[in-house]
């Protein structure tokens, strides 16, 4: 069953990125690119992607390490190429709880600042464990960028 719960707690990561709004936005949204760095692991990236790019069209991500796996599911809810995007974040790690995450995009010359939130998280578990996962995911993007 999935709840859609609009009450809960926030996880806001940020970082700048040495690359374009532009570019970042391709990796947030290309499921070729997407299997390059979206991975809550540590270590090497293992992830199958898909999405439809638009309102309301959808996206999966099975990320895997040798010992663990996480299914994620979701639905674009807003799309503002190359600033901002909006979409739903569900999972077992949620506990099937329909959150929300926003990535926003702010050039600042040659690097970009990335500020993710990702909010409606029921439990502090839940929030603890997306930290850590969030920040690797970001670590991986910016070493995507960085050997581009």
């Amino acid at each position: 069953m999935v709840r859609g719960d609009t009450t809960g707690q926030i996880v806001q990561v940020r970082r700048r990125v040495r690359a374009t709004a532009e570019q970042i936005f391709d990796l947030w949204t290309k499921p070729d690119l997407m299997v390059r760095w979206m991975s809550p692991f540590p270590g090497a990236v293992d992830c199958k992607a898909s999405c439809d790019l638009r309102p309301d069209g959808t996206f999966s991500l099975v990320m895997s390490s040798e010992q663990s796996s996480r299914e994620v599911s979701g639905t674009y809810v807003l799309i503002d190429r190359p600033r901002k995007l909006v979409f739903t974040w569900i999972g077992p790690l949620t506990n099937d709880v329909n959150t929300l995450v926003t990535v926003e995009l702010d050039p600042r010359g040659d690097e970009t600042d990335l500020v993710l939130t990702h909010e409606r998280l029921p439990t502090s578990a839940i929030v603890e464990g997306h930290t850590r996962g969030w920040g690797n995911i970001l670590d991986h993007l910016a070493e995507v960028v960085s050997i581009r």
